[in-house]
Formats: structure tokens, sequence, C-alpha cells
């Protein structure tokens, strides 16, 4: 039998595939089918000790457990000697009689191939063979694969501990600052987690940016509460709103008979934040002449009062944000330029929805757990409200989600949440993009870089997943064995797609 289309089956896999929990099960596959053998599993080394996974047919709920057992002395033996380890009842009957794991197994032979790279060992396939017992062919088509497959299983076993560490920081960054409102696991997010942990204590000002709905005040309030001024006022102050005059008394306020109506004193907004912090929203909408007052505020740390003669230092540290384009407004003369400059010493931008759509099933189950308000009740989604919500491009951002979570449970007369519940355009862009067909939603691009194509491409692959699972599930009634038969995939593998949806907030 030529055994090489199937090894060279296994180097485009290795090749392409970089799922460290989909490929070694895979791999074992190919390897099972093309030596005819029974059964078998991979060993991985995990820190100093050697872990039993991905087995193939050692983990059937119809096999017993004197059927689950194996060899461990004859996988210690090929990681220590760094030689395949080949045993068979009628080669070597006597030493097979004593290995009672084998007895009970019924195998006629087994292999075991270290799995090594670089003069380390980082695992072992080991292969046992039923009635007719593995011959040379099988014992070489093994051994190739094991020094294919060694580097594949270090770096796997690197990219797993890098995972573990990156993990472990994302827990104790959450663990050692407040965040509170913020849901997010996307790398971009996470990414600006950190910056704002890491230049929360400076006085320098903060330009937040962002698209409407993104949360910019609650980052704005990570900023404050994470500070050293974080037991001192947070005042915020919406300028769009507000006229320039009014404005200006808004921020730094106004002496009695400063103007008509003016009947007494009134301290401003930045005076109300001494000591703390304060946040100045929509920041563009300031009219140009309190832009050269808010300047000189910025620089020199004094205000003075409308009416008022007499200048008065504070102590303030300014965050503002703005969902336009500033440099473009400082271009057409729109705003100033110093003080653009002089607002983003430090400056914070925040990805719109539809470039972090990994974090819209954490966020789903947050607003749900906050808007749910029947006792008793566990509110679930229907697998197409499930897609509705994926799909949507949210243009209004993390609050166009929040505000549609917070209708469908407003009018929910049960548990079960339906597309019936969710906005009509929602619902609609949903039904009318690709997704209708099955496929992911085009991914949306602002910066045509490299970032976001890997991201879309990490987005589209989970996607597809989710909807796989979905469906698989629902059809099967969420009887896991069944749905494992039923599509060929292997049980333990199901159960770990599973586990990671359930983890990235899929239900």
């Amino acid at each position: 039998m030529d055994l090489y289309p199937a090894l060279l089956k296994i180097v485009r896999i290795l090749l392409s595939e970089d799922d460290d929990v989909r490929t070694p099960e895979l791999l074992l596959g190919l390897v099972i089918e093309a030596t005819g053998a029974d059964r078998g599993f991979i060993v991985v080394r995990e820190g100093g000790s050697y872990e039993q996974r991905f087995a193939v047919r050692f983990d059937r709920a119809t096999i017993s457990d004197e059927e689950r057992r194996f060899s461990r002395g004859l996988v210690r033996q090929a990681i220590e000697t760094r030689q395949i380890v080949r045993l068979s009842r009628e080669a070597d009957a006597p030493r097979f009689a004593l290995i009672e794991s084998l007895e009970a197994s019924g195998a006629s032979s087994v292999l075991v191939v270290p799995l090594a790279h670089g003069g380390e060992v980082y695992g072992t396939v080991y292969v046992e063979h039923g009635t007719r017992g593995a011959g040379d062919e099988a014992l070489r088509f093994v051994a190739e694969f094991a020094d294919l497959a060694g580097l594949f299983l270090k770096r796997a076993i690197e990219r797993e501990a890098l995972r573990r560490r990156t993990q472990s920081l994302e827990r104790d960054l959450f663990a050692r600052h407040d965040f509170q409102g913020i849901v997010a696991q996307d790398p971009r997010m996470i990414a600006l987690l950190k910056t704002i942990a890491q230049v929360a204590d400076a006085d320098a000002t903060v330009l937040i940016r962002g698209e409407t709905g993104t949360g910019k005040e609650l980052v704005a309030r990570a900023l404050h509460v994470n500070s050293r001024r974080r037991g001192k006022p947070c005042v915020t102050l919406h300028t769009s709103a507000l006229p320039g005059t009014v404005l200006e008394s808004e921020l730094f306020g106004h002496v009695r008979g400063a103007f008509t109506g003016a009947d007494r004193d009134r301290v401003g907004r930045v005076a109300s934040a001494q000591g703390g912090t304060l946040f100045l929203d929509e920041v563009a909408e300031i009219a140009p002449d309190v832009q050269a007052k808010l300047l000189r505020f910025l620089q020199f740390g004094e205000i003075q009062r409308v009416g008022s003669d007499r200048t008065e230092r504070v102590d303030v540290r300014v965050i503002a944000a703005t969902h336009q384009d500033l440099p473009a407004l400082v271009e057409a003369g729109r705003f100033r330029r110093d003080l653009y400059f002089r607002l983003k010493v430090i400056e914070l931008e925040i990805p719109p929805l539809r470039a972090r759509a990994g974090d819209i099933p954490l966020l789903v189950d947050h607003f749900l757990r906050a808007s749910w308000k029947r006792p008793g009740e566990q509110p679930r989604w229907t697998s197409r409200a499930e897609r509705a919500l994926r799909e949507h491009a949210y243009p209004g951002n993390v609050r166009e989600l929040a505000h549609a979570v917070e209708r469908a449970c407003v009018l929910a007369t049960g548990p079960v949440l339906d597309v019936d519940l969710l906005p009509p355009d929602l619902t609609a862009s949903a039904a009318a993009g690709p997704a209708a067909a099955g496929a992911a939603p085009a991914p949306r691009f602002s910066k045509l870089s490299a970032d976001e194509l890997e991201a879309a491409r990490e987005a589209g692959a989970a996607e597809a997943e989710r909807s796989f699972l979905t469906a698989l599930m629902d059809r099967h009634g969420g009887n896991v064995s069944q749905a494992a038969r039923a599509s060929g995939l292997n049980r333990t593998y199901l159960q770990k797609l599973l586990a990671r949806r359930r983890a990235d907030g899929g239900g």
C-alpha cells in the first residue's frame, strides 16, 4: 500500500493549519486511517509533565474502562530513549503478556513514536492495532509523520503557552484596574485598556476618538477611577448642546450681574472639578471664542469667570472626546491647531463595534443580564436572533446593541427571545446581507491595513464556526453524542468547540 499520498496530505495540513485543537486531531485521524490502526492518541508536554490529548477512539461512550487503558510505561520509554517503541503480541509475547493494559485492550501491536525537534521531545504518537499488527510500512509512515509533526507540536506548545500568559495578564489587568462597564476580549480593546491603565495616573490631557456609541465616556471614567484623582470629582460637560455664551459660563462660571439673568455667582464646571477630572464630550463643537479661553486654561491652569477681572488657579485634569475628524477641522479652519495639539498629548482611539465583532456575544450577554427583569426565568436567544445580532453592522456601535437587547427584554412575553423582538433595521440588514445565505457579513475596512485584514479573517472563521455549532446542536436537541456521530466530528473535539464557544460568550 502506498502511504505517501497520505503523507503529502499531512504535509499540506501542517503548512496551512494553525488551530492547536483541530489540527492534531485531524492529523491523528489521517495516521490511523493510513496505517489501518484501531485507535490512537497524542501525548503532549505540558510544563514538566506529559498529558494524553487528542484521543481518537479512546473516548467513545461505547468503550469500557478496560478498553480505555494504555501502557504509560511504553510512553515513558519512548520519551526517555527518544526511540520508537514497537511491540507486538506475536513477536514479543513474554513482554506483551506482562503489560496488563495491552492484555486488557486486546491489542495485537502498539507503536509509540516520539515527537521531537531540536533535541527535545514534545510528545509522542501512540497507535494500537487490533486484529492485525502494524507492518514495517506502517512503522515507516508513523516515523515520517513524527519527523514532520514534531516542529508543529513545538510551535503549538509555544502558542498555547503564549495564550495562557496573555490570558493571565488580561485577568490581572481586570483584577488590578476598574473598567466597569467595558466588556471586551478583542486584542485591540485589550491593548486600549492596557494603555488606559498605563496613562491613567498622569496629568497629561487625553483626547479620545471614536464613533458615536463606542463608549468614550466609559473610557474617560476608567481614566479617572484608575488615577490618584479618583477620590475627587469627575465632572462631565457635553459641549455640543450649548451655544458659545452659555458654554463659557458653564465651563468657567460667572459672577452676579455678568449678563441678563445672572442673579448670583456661579461656580463653573472647571472649578467644580478641582483636584479631579473634567471630561469634555464632543469637544469639536466648541465655538472658536471659547476655544481660545479653553486653551489658556490648559496652558496656565487659570480660569476667569464671566464678568470677573480676577483669575483663579485650578488643578484639573482634562479629558476630551470627539467622533469628528479633528485634523480635518483644523485644516478647514474650524478648530484651533494649537488647541488640538494641546488636547492630544495622549490620544486614544476606540475601534467601532464592526471592527471587534468577536466582542458582540460578550456584550449581548452583558446587556441581557442588565436588562432582564423577570425573576425565575432564564432568557435565551433563538439561533435566528443570535445570527441577526452577530451580523448587523451597528452604525450606532455598542449603544445601538445595548438598546436592541433592552428592547427585546422589554417586549418579551417569555424567556425565548426571537428576531421579532429586535429592531426592524437590525433584522432587515441581517436578512438582506450575505449572512442570510449562511455566509459571514462582508467586513468593513476603515484603514485598509494588514491588522484589519487579519481581524476580518479571524472574525469570519469564528462566525462560521459559531453558526455551524448552533445549527448542529439545534438539529440534535443539544445531544453532543448524537451531534458528533451525525457530523463525523470527534466527540472530544466537538466538546472543546462548544466549551470554547461558551467561554467566548456564545451560549
